[in-house]
């Protein structure tokens, strides 16, 4: 998961959801009639997904997994979990139908201290919980890591592994030859790879360049040099993270 910038939205779509949320207030059956009013609220859906889909790493697609058009507003914390943020900003996600609907579904892992053990995209970067190894699978670095991974099946869809696994070699490509170049990287030379399968692999690398992990993972040290220059240009394609 990528992190990105939440922004502020319409002053219209805010008082329609402050008043939604109001009303659940008032609920003597605040998880039933949330349901309800979220199932028969169309139009909030509609105009949500929009301003979501402006704001993934990979416009449009899911803000989990990266890999697969994003469907569905999901929940960050439950509807179940907690009926008063169904029509809450900072509590919506664009996602696709299998990690909304067959993956997290309800799931919401805490720890004994009540500190929610899945990534939220919205704040939390990946690459400080995880770590993508050159065969497409993720491996965790911290207990939330190895949660999300759990919860979300990152490593359960061979289709998923295979898109990380060629999207890892994609960048690995384009970094060789502009190596070979000896030319200084450039926004426009990093754009294409926001649009890879899984644009997550080309978050991964960046952090692994950071962190000093690339030849870990079988990077040759001229490509390790090469990134390692150019990490001030690698880390603008993704403003949100720590690089």
């Amino acid at each position: 998961m990528i992190p990105f910038v939440r922004r502020p939205l319409p002053a219209d779509l805010s008082a329609t959801l402050a008043a939604k949320t109001a009303a659940l207030r008032l609920s003597n059956a605040p998880y039933d009639d949330a349901r309800s009013a979220w199932k028969t609220a169309g139009t909030t859906r509609r105009s949500l997904k929009t301003y979501l889909c402006a704001m993934c790493a990979r416009p449009a697609f899911c803000m989990y997994c990266h890999e697969s058009r994003g469907t569905d507003v999901d929940h960050y914390e439950p509807i179940k979990q907690s009926p008063l943020r169904t029509f809450d900003w900072d509590n919506h996600l664009l996602a696709c139908a299998y990690c909304n609907q067959q993956a997290k579904r309800e799931a919401f892992p805490l720890d004994p201290a009540g500190t929610p053990l899945l990534l939220d995209p919205a704040g939390d970067d990946s690459a400080d919980h995880m770590t993508l190894a050159s065969t497409g699978v993720f491996i965790e670095l911290t207990p939330r890591g190895a949660e999300t991974i759990a919860v979300l099946g990152l490593n359960r869809r061979p289709e998923l592994i295979q898109a990380r696994l060629v999207s890892w070699r994609g960048v690995i490509r384009v970094f060789e030859q502009a190596a070979r170049s000896g030319d200084a990287l450039t926004t426009d030379d990093l754009e294409d790879l926001r649009f890879l399968p899984v644009v997550d692999a080309f978050h991964h690398f960046a952090h692994d360049v950071a962190a000093g992990r690339l030849g870990l993972k079988g990077v040759r040290p001229v490509l390790t040099s090469y990134a390692k220059k150019n990490l001030p240009v690698i880390s603008g394609a993704f403003p949100a993270c720590r690089l």
